[in-house]
């Protein structure tokens, strides 16, 4: 029990940042997308260790890397690719890869949310349609500013359109940024599947160090570095 809350603790005390990547290499919280974009121009290349309760790619834990590039002030592109452990090998001797377009369509006002809608694993070559980590979803991100600390508040849908779809019915998230020291942001979210609580440091205004507790008890973690171009 006393291991459990110390697990707990470090999570919370490394956190997030608003606008940095998630486990699927696109913006947002943990493992839910928020309505955030990047500036643009911004770059930014990554990899996760993923728990087996990350990917519809089979029972057993693997990990990804990505490329996230926003290039328009409203347009955000990512490139993933997961790594396939292959029954008859045991070896991870494959890639899922996959596509993910998001589009800014309402920028965050002071009486309104940005709203922003994306689809992951949006192409596939495989005829069957093995889209496994697919996502198509609209969301919602408005931040407050209460005392000293910007509460931001998540809320999106995600639809059941593809093969796979890795976000379905309603998810959400708050984070909490202290102005006495920006890059640490206290987050939890809901994801459609369980509750995550932790997040990344940014450290010397590029480098990402994500640490999360998937459902509360999967820990799971990458690094994401940021540049802008």
């Amino acid at each position: 029990m006393r291991r459990s809350y110390i697990l707990v603790l470090l999570m919370v005390l490394l956190s997030l940042v608003s606008n940095a990547q998630t486990l699927t290499g696109t913006t947002g919280l943990l493992n839910i997308p928020s309505a955030d974009i990047p500036a643009d121009g911004t770059f930014i290349v990554g990899g996760n260790y993923l728990p087996k309760i990350n990917e519809a790619v089979g029972n057993y834990n693997t990990g990804n890397f990505y490329f996230n590039l926003t290039f328009l002030p409203f347009l955000e592109v990512a490139f993933k690719s997961t790594f396939i452990k292959r029954n008859s090998t045991g070896y991870y001797t494959g890639q899922d890869r996959s596509a993910n377009v998001r589009l800014q369509l309402l920028k965050e006002k002071e009486s309104m949310p940005a709203i922003t809608i994306g689809i992951h694993d949006l192409y596939t070559e495989d005829k069957i349609g093995n889209q496994h980590s697919g996502a198509t979803y609209i969301v919602l991100t408005k931040h407050f500013d209460v005392n000293q600390t910007t509460i931001g508040v998540t809320s999106g849908y995600g639809l059941k359109i593809l093969k796979h779809n890795q976000f379905t019915g309603v998810f959400g998230g708050l984070s909490l940024t202290h102005r006495s020291f920006k890059p640490l942001t206290l987050m939890s979210e809901y994801d459609g599947n369980g509750v995550n609580i932790g997040g990344s440091l940014l450290l010397f205004k590029h480098l990402y160090l994500l640490s999360m507790a998937q459902q509360l008890k999967y820990l799971t973690g990458g690094v994401a570095y940021r540049i802008h171009l």
